[in-house]
């Protein structure tokens, strides 16, 4: 039996972990304060529940509020009291009293409650802090109705948290039923659709269960920040059981990009304890793993040491050069200076593969050296290239020094558009 000091340890841990992910910033991420705000008719109650009757409630145990009738069904009184106790539990400032009231709030919920509990919840927004109780909440009536559940989270939420966090719960008991729906509410053909956020939801919930079924999941998922963030739930969980489980998995994946993603991330956290060893195993893996893995590879050498790090990128072959360069760019004016890292880059200068290194150089020194940033601007393969880079430079180098924009606008090659903005922003300084 679990204790108190657990079971408050343990809603303590719920809410610090929730807001942890909202931290991470994603389209995925959730509900923010602005889209919140609960509708003045919530759905009405659906009679569907989980097909095997699994209750992970219990409606005898005591609490502050009157128990549900005989019949099952609470009273418009019980319900309102409901809403009542989660809008006080939602503004207590002590987070630990807080996390103690929610989760006995939670355990004594019957069915019929959620759906107040919810909405009741979620009125005039809810903080960071408070999304570690309402994944609870979600996760708990996932576990008595999920459908009834997702329904109200389509009707009332504006981004994928809440759904995701239903399937989420949902899956554990039931893959196979919460797969169904997520396939069957997806629409495919919506404005900016791409993977399936649904079934993100579904295997972030079985990763620790059926990691087969969440691989099986997960490489269905096209290339998307959606199945980015699906990895990161089953990455979690094979690197778990040690880096020899996760190679034999990452080998095992049939799908070439998501096996590049996986391995990159995997040699980074094996760079950290030995970064030669890490390489020698992307290098076993063939040249498009090596290729995707270098950066990651090196960002880690490199903070330990850099000139083994330099050795080992000018020891391969171009194409393994130009993946590594951006990395080895940052980590170069980090650890020495700007001059170094433009010198270094300045053996490959013209040569399209290195683009993205040019960049690298050119935000992690346009702080400190933007001249220099804005000479290896000019030096990107295209004039798009150019003209955008510039574009996106400009205004934080007029903010710091506008005698100097000006200056080496009016004795330097830059795309006409740039001059044509500069001479505008000063005209509409001068005329105010």
């Amino acid at each position: 039996m679990i204790s108190k000091t657990g079971l408050f340890a343990a809603a303590w841990a719920v809410s610090c972990g929730a807001a942890f992910l909202i931290g991470r910033g994603s389209s995925d991420s959730p509900e923010t304060t602005g889209n919140l705000d609960s509708q003045k008719n919530p759905v009405a109650p659906s009679s569907r529940s989980v097909p095997r009757g699994q209750q992970s409630v219990d409606p005898s145990k005591p609490s502050g509020r009157v128990a549900s009738s005989s019949t099952g069904t609470s009273s418009s009184g019980q319900i309102e009291a409901i809403r009542e106790e989660a809008k006080a539990l939602k503004n207590m400032s002590d987070p630990i009293a807080r996390a103690e009231k929610f989760l006995e709030f939670v355990k004594n919920l019957s069915p019929d409650q959620y759906l107040a509990a919810v909405d009741a919840y979620r009125e005039g927004g809810i903080e960071n802090e408070q999304f570690g109780e309402y994944r609870m909440l979600l996760s708990a009536w996932a576990q008595v109705d999920p459908l009834q559940a997702l329904d109200y989270a389509k009707e009332n939420t504006g981004t994928n948290f809440a759904r995701q966090t239903i399937l989420s719960a949902w899956a554990k008991n039931d893959t196979e039923g919460a797969v169904a729906w997520a396939r069957d509410n997806f629409d495919s053909e919506a404005k900016g659709a791409d993977a399936n956020p649904w079934l993100v939801g579904v295997i972030e919930g079985i990763s620790s269960l059926d990691l087969g079924r969440a691989t099986q999941l997960l490489e269905e998922l096209p290339f998307s920040r959606g199945r980015g963030q699906a990895l990161d739930a089953v990455f979690a969980e094979v690197t778990a059981s040690g880096p020899e489980n996760a190679k034999r998995w990452i080998a095992s994946l049939s799908d070439e990009k998501l096996k590049s993603g996986a391995a990159g991330r995997l040699a980074g956290q094996l760079a950290k304890e030995d970064p030669r060893a890490a390489a020698e195993w992307a290098s076993s893996m063939g040249p498009e793993i090596l290729k995707s893995s270098a950066g990651e590879i090196v960002q880690q050498w490199a903070d330990d040491d850099l000139p083994a790090a330099l050795s080992w990128v000018e020891s391969q072959p171009e194409e393994i050069v130009a993946s590594a360069g951006p990395s080895l760019v940052r980590e170069m004016i980090q650890n020495e200076n700007v001059v170094a890292a433009s010198d270094w880059l300045a053996n490959y200068e013209g040569n399209p593969a290195f683009d993205d290194s040019v960049k690298s150089l050119v935000w992690h020194s346009m702080g400190d050296e933007p001249a220099l940033a804005a000479d290896w601007i000019m030096r990107l393969s295209t004039e798009d290239d150019q003209r955008n880079t510039f574009h996106r430079m400009i205004g934080r180098w007029m903010s710091k020094d506008e005698a100097g924009v000006v200056d080496y606008v009016n004795n330097n090659p830059v795309p006409e558009g740039i001059k044509q903005r500069v001479e505008m922003t000063l005209r509409r300084k001068n005329q105010k």
